[in-house]
């Protein structure tokens, strides 16, 4: 299923991400999914929320830069080799 991610830029320094998730929060956003990439300057930010237009909306309103890009969600099951089984789907129907 084809879903919506937000990448947030964020500097590389204590609180961006607390500052990010507090936002969301008072905001009634729920975050289903985070995960971070950083160098030592700054942090690439990427989260799965319930409304990625309000997010957006938000944290651009707070000074954050937001890039919205859609994304395959693929429930998979608690075992080994389900996350294989998955992406050899993806990989025999040539999806990078």
């Amino acid at each position: 299923m084809a879903i919506k991610q937000l990448t947030v830029f964020v500097q590389n320094k204590k609180g961006t991400v607390v500052s990010v998730t507090d936002i969301l929060a008072k905001n009634d956003i729920n975050i289903r999914a985070l995960s971070i990439a950083e160098t030592e300057e700054f942090g690439i930010l990427r989260l799965i929320v319930d409304n990625e237009t309000a997010a957006t909306k938000i944290l651009e309103e707070n000074g954050y830069l937001i890039k919205t890009i859609d994304v395959v969600g693929v429930k998979i099951g608690d075992k080994p080799g389900a996350l294989t089984a998955a992406l050899n789907v993806l990989d025999k129907a040539n999806i990078n």
